[in-house]
């Protein structure tokens, strides 16, 4: 004989006071149309961070960036360094002082720390594939040491993932990727830089993913 009662088997164990507390928590991110973090995100190995060329999420407030446009009496230079404020999970893209772009990041996770300090950019790869995780795909990868330490596109959760590299919005790194060359410098700080403060320039585009 069938039963009309619901099969909650997956759920067991669970007191009254939790079931309530995980159906407030879903219904109110359903009203304030927030993202429920998820064990698994389709179109990306959560194991590594890597995307695949057409993944696409829902996790725009992470994945957004900004190229700017000129001030007045100004062209868009060059890129000749960039910026990667630990603190700020951003990345900020220079010419001299011209801020050009910026970027959400997600840097090394706790143990996995992106170390700081003076890099330039040694290599690229539009399709790297990692030789120390799973042959995890990179894409526009920009190396920065010869022990694996690099800029790529990857996935952006709010906070520090990584296993060390920095990882980007797919559209930002595209863009990056083919506005760097090598040699570019690259300082990587634990500081605040609040390169946004005091900038007038309006932005070319804010694209949160392709």
């Amino acid at each position: 004989m069938l039963s009309a009662r619901p099969d909650l088997s997956w759920g067991a164990g669970m007191k009254l006071t939790e079931w309530i507390a995980l159906c407030g928590a879903v219904t109110c991110s359903a009203v304030l149309g927030l993202p429920v973090k998820a064990k698994t995100y389709p179109g990306s190995d959560t194991k590594h961070g890597s995307l695949s060329f057409s993944a696409r999420h829902s996790y725009e407030d992470f994945d957004k960036f900004e190229w700017l446009s000129p001030q007045d009496g100004q062209t868009l230079g060059a890129i000749d360094h960039i910026v990667v404020s630990l603190t700020d999970q951003r990345l900020y893209a220079y010419h001299e002082k011209q801020l050009l772009a910026w970027s959400n990041i997600s840097s090394g996770r706790p143990g996995r720390e992106t170390p700081t300090g003076s890099y330039t950019v040694s290599e690229k790869d539009i399709d790297h594939h990692s030789s120390l995780y799973d042959n995890a795909s990179m894409p526009y990868f920009m190396r920065l040491t010869d022990d694996g330490l690099g800029l790529h596109a990857g996935f952006l959760p709010g906070y520090p993932a990584s296993h060390g590299c920095v990882r980007m919005p797919l559209g930002m790194a595209k863009e990056l990727y083919d506005r760097v060359d090598p040699g570019t410098r690259v300082q990587i700080t634990s500081d605040s830089v609040d390169g946004l403060k005091g900038i007038s320039a309006q932005p070319i585009a804010a694209l949160s993913q392709l």
